[in-house]
């Protein structure tokens, strides 16, 4: 799983599949301790039900011996006293039965059968000895087919409470008793189980989506405001983690703002640092040919042959330098101020065309649209702005090379696309990214603001301006600007 698929995951999602696993792994430590607690418990049972069964097979036992007369403590006589009885006491409590005499030799079995199923013909002298101490104990076997069985030993008294044969009863079946109350005691949990994890992952997903879902409005709340570049406090009423989280939020829009301020008023600063420098240089371009003219004229005398002459030349000379500090002047006060509009809806075709009039009609196509455009624009600014990028085409075509520039317009469903297409050198790579700045120019005259101006009136009126621009082949500039009949 790569990095994005793994961040995909919501939070909603990873509450939820924790909170499962989590219920998961207690039901499986629940079940492995109900398991083990049942086996421990139905051992004790059949323990106990065996320990009933002997208890009630000695008492029938000892009603026997009692009607009885001289009971013998010989193997023989416990043989004849028990060889049909003891048949009877097995048919009765349905167990199996088996006689010892005090040496611990096996005298009597209620079923042959038993000798096969690995019960000893004859008890150890350790297992006597211990017998004798507790009077009574259960041992566990198994036999050779790999069959569990409990087996009981206790002693036979006479009426005076003498030892006078030992009694052991086997109990076989363990394994199938325990199987079958085991199954049925999974049958009888499993459906409560399945409830109780339907019900544990309903309350998980709904815990899940409650603690994500705030966490989500404050997300979209924070998506809204970078759609809308406006970081506004948000509010919340609790004051829990996510209160504290909305808190710091706040406070880092508070600050955010203070250094938005902070870098707005630096920008600015610098910006108008930068602009007092270009216009000192610009206009200590044309100073610097007056203050020579002055002073060469200032060196002729009254009597200096052609006199007149070079005041005429002295007067143009002031005048161009005039005019030029004037351009400069309107240049920078365009830029600096927006001009006041007029906006009005403009056919795009015919202000277009009446533009293209004024231009050498030679060098000049023009592809009309197939529907009329009417857009909502100041109609002086938009011939500013056609008046700046013919300009510029028509310059940007070597001298040594036959200009041939493309107006088109192109109606789309909200807007319309004015493109302008010259074949001029194109604009190098590295210098694309400056284009619309300030002071940008790559020609040799001129003080770079006309695009910076164009794209200013394009951004008032809602719309776009790009190129695409190939180095020797030329520039296609795109100008769209939404229909007049859509929302401004």
């Amino acid at each position: 799983m790569n990095k994005a698929t793994a961040s995909s995951y919501k939070l909603r999602t990873r509450i939820y599949v924790s909170m499962l696993a989590l219920i998961l792994g207690s039901f499986f430590f629940i079940g492995t301790y109900t398991y083990y607690n049942f086996k421990k418990q139905n051992q004790t049972y059949h323990d106990h039900r065996l320990s009933r069964k002997e208890a009630a097979t000695l008492a029938s036992i000892t009603y026997f011996i009692k009607s009885q007369k001289g009971v013998k403590h010989s193997g023989e006589s416990i043989f004849h006293l028990f060889q049909h009885k003891i048949y009877e006491l097995a048919d009765i409590h349905k167990l199996d039965i088996v006689i010892y005499n005090l040496s611990g030799e096996l005298i009597l079995s209620s079923n042959k059968e038993l000798i096969q199923k690995s019960i000893p013909r004859k008890l150890e002298r350790s297992f006597l000895n211990d017998l004798y101490n507790k009077k009574s104990t259960i041992l566990k076997g198994q036999t050779p087919m790999g069959e569990a069985f409990l087996n009981s030993y206790q002693y036979i008294t006479d009426t005076k409470e003498n030892p006078i044969a030992i009694i052991s009863i086997p109990y076989f079946q363990l394994d199938e008793n325990y199987k079958r109350d085991l199954r049925a005691y999974l049958v009888a949990l499993t459906p409560i189980y399945l409830l109780l994890f339907t019900i544990a992952s309903v309350m998980a997903f709904l815990l899940s989506r409650h603690i994500a879902e705030p966490m989500r409005r404050l997300s979209e709340i924070m998506r809204i405001n970078a759609l809308q570049m406006r970081y506004t406090p948000l509010e919340w009423s609790s004051s829990d983690e996510i209160g504290q989280l909305v808190k710091q939020y706040n406070f880092m829009v508070k600050e955010l703002e203070k250094s938005a301020e902070m870098i707005a008023q630096n920008e600015k600063e610098s910006a108008w640092k930068e602009m007092a420098k270009q216009v000192a240089h610009e206009i200590k371009n044309p100073l610097t040919p007056m203050r020579l003219s002055v002073q060469m004229f200032d060196r002729r005398t009254p009597n200096s042959p052609n006199l007149e002459n070079d005041t005429k030349q002295f007067t143009a000379s002031m005048l161009e330098q005039i005019d030029a500090l004037s351009d400069i002047a309107s240049a920078f006060s365009d830029f600096a101020r927006m001009p006041s509009t007029h906006k009005e809806k403009l056919n795009l075709e015919e202000i277009t065309e009446s533009t293209l009039a004024l231009f050498d009609s030679g060098v000049i196509k023009f592809n009309k649209p197939a529907t009329p455009c009417y857009v909502h624009a100041d109609k002086n600014q938009f011939i500013r702005i056609l008046n700046n990028m013919l300009k510029n085409a028509s310059e940007a075509v070597p001298g040594n090379k036959t200009p041939l520039i493309s107006v088109t317009i192109e109606a789309k469903e909200t807007s319309a696309v004015l493109s302008i297409k010259d074949n001029g050198m194109g604009i190098a790579k590295p210098l694309q990214k400056k284009v619309f700045e300030p002071k940008f120019t790559t020609k040799n005259s001129g003080m770079g603001l006309g695009l910076g101006i164009v794209k200013r009136i394009v951004d008032d009126l809602k719309g776009s301006i790009r190129f695409e621009s190939i180095e020797n082949v030329g520039t296609t500039f795109y100008i769209e600007i939404p229909l007049s009949n859509q929302k401004n």
